[in-house]
């Protein structure tokens, strides 16, 4: 929606609401459908069961027809190009990801000061529309995309249903920042229906103790087969499921959680909860290439969306390596993004040939660590991923959130109930002690409740200050 329909759309009674969000649906499966969307979906859903061999044909094939695309319609590239004395025939020609390994990295700045230049201008790919970044890093970004790349982006969407094994149509619920209703409200209903899409949007700023019985009895009513959205507000849902013994009517076949990191004890509560099994995906707004779960909860890169390359950080002397993302993007040719620093980091195997267990011949990784800016450093440990671990077996926590001030101190904020005790955070700081240090001062702070961000976001972690070039 534009700001102007979306300022009037504020305004509006709920049963307008409804009508503007179903027509609003209806222009973007109008957008989404054609013979593109056909073509890639077949395309898509034949390599998933193809060998790694041929995967990684059809990659590079993509790889080439991008770097040719972008040489000739994208002005930005059109410079890189030629500062590397790089021309078509050479890409025609030569290997994709040699001249890939050639060009600089595409930083987030450069994106949004130089969109126009990066943006193609091939008459056969006119802008359809504009997606708006959320922002996490303070600046939002706007990147167009034309008729292809949307149809493609919805084919990928359905590979990923038939992924988790979703019918062809289906009920679901979704969860993201986008403010659906008035945020000061203080009354039910906190959600709007797209009627063309079956799709429920429920808020995630009104989920306090007083508002959450609404929504579990408009989910027992409504009865969806599939949710997806942000982890933290599906685990404030099953917390109090849990904690009130309520008996939902309904089975979800799954549960999508995306934007967030989704910790092991928030699957845990979450699944217990809803009955079903979580999966965790990851593609940005910006059009990042897919990372998604298999059914044995183990991530894998979808190399037939883009190409990933990594910067690695850490050894955790594991076998493992925590390393930042770098992105080649196959999602959208009008606004095409090569070598993205997107601020992604992942957890991956050292061992690239490691199989899954799945059977699936996608690459596999240990795990979606989250931001960049979300991952702590301190002297004695370096680069902390995941603390989540910290948090296992203790009870009488509703919510919580870590933040290092400084190189040597963290505040945990914590909401407790009535079953926290002093014990309980005793045992929690010397579970973050054992993973940041002994030389790290941690403090416990009591609140009553830890604000969302702006986009809606739950932050679980946060460092607030920027690590020297040398630490990164």
């Amino acid at each position: 929606m534009t700001k102007m329909i979306e300022s009037l759309y504020r305004v509006m009674p709920h049963w307008v609401k409804n009508l503007m969000v179903s027509v609003y649906g209806l222009k973007d499966h109008i957008k989404g459908n054609g013979k593109y969307y056909l073509l890639y979906y077949q395309q898509l859903s034949k390599l998933q069961t193809n060998g790694h061999s041929n995967i990684e044909a059809y990659q590079k094939n993509r790889l080439k027809t991008l770097l040719q695309e972008s040489m000739q319609y994208s002005t930005y590239y059109k410079k890189l190009f030629d500062t590397q004395n790089i021309n078509q025939v050479d890409i025609s020609a030569g290997s994709a990801n040699k001249i890939l390994n050639k060009l600089p990295y595409l930083e987030k700045e450069n994106l949004r000061q130089y969109n126009r230049e990066i943006c193609s201008a091939d008459k056969s790919r006119p802008a359809v529309g504009i997606i708006h970044t959320s922002g996490t890093t303070g600046a939002p970004m706007s990147i167009e995309y034309d008729s292809q790349s949307k149809q493609g982006t919805k084919a990928e969407w359905r590979r990923y249903y038939d992924w988790m094994g979703l019918p062809k149509k289906f009920k679901s619920v979704r969860f993201s920042g986008r403010i659906i209703v008035d945020p000061n409200t203080k009354k039910a209903p906190f959600w709007v229906y797209n009627i063309v899409n079956k799709q429920l949007f429920m808020s995630t700023y009104h989920l306090s103790e007083d508002n959450i019985s609404s929504y579990i009895e408009k989910l027992n009513h409504y009865k969806p087969e599939f949710l997806d959205g942000y982890p933290s507000a599906f685990h404030i849902l099953a917390q109090y499921i849990l904690a009130n013994n309520i008996k939902l009517k309904f089975k979800p076949l799954a549960i999508s959680t995306t934007a967030e990191t989704l910790f092991d004890h928030h699957r845990v509560t979450i699944e217990k909860a809803f009955g079903c099994k979580v999966y965790n995906q990851y593609a940005s707004s910006e059009g990042a290439p897919w990372i998604v779960e298999c059914k044995l909860g183990v991530p894998h890169l979808w190399i037939d969306t883009g190409v990933f390359e990594f910067i690695d950080q850490s050894d955790n002397h594991d076998g493992t390596v925590n390393s930042e993302l770098v992105v080649t993007s196959f999602r959208n040719f009008k606004t095409p993004l090569i070598r993205y620093r997107i601020g992604d980091v992942i957890c991956r195997y050292k061992d690239e040939k490691k199989k899954c267990a799945c059977g699936s011949s996608y690459p596999m990784i240990k795990s979606i660590i989250g931001r960049q800016d979300d991952i702590l450093f301190t002297k004695d440990k370096g680069h902390i991923g995941r603390l989540d671990p910290a948090y296992k077996g203790l009870t009488g926590i509703r919510q919580s959130k870590i933040i290092q001030k400084t190189i040597d101190t963290i505040d945990v904020l914590i909401v407790a109930d009535k079953n926290f005790t002093a014990e309980i955070g005793k045992k929690l700081l010397q579970n973050i002690h054992d993973r940041v240090g002994v030389n790290v001062s941690i403090t416990l702070l009591k609140v009553d409740s830890i604000p969302l961000g702006k986009n809606g976001k739950f932050k679980s972690v946060e460092r607030q200050f920027k690590l020297e070039s040398k630490e990164l």
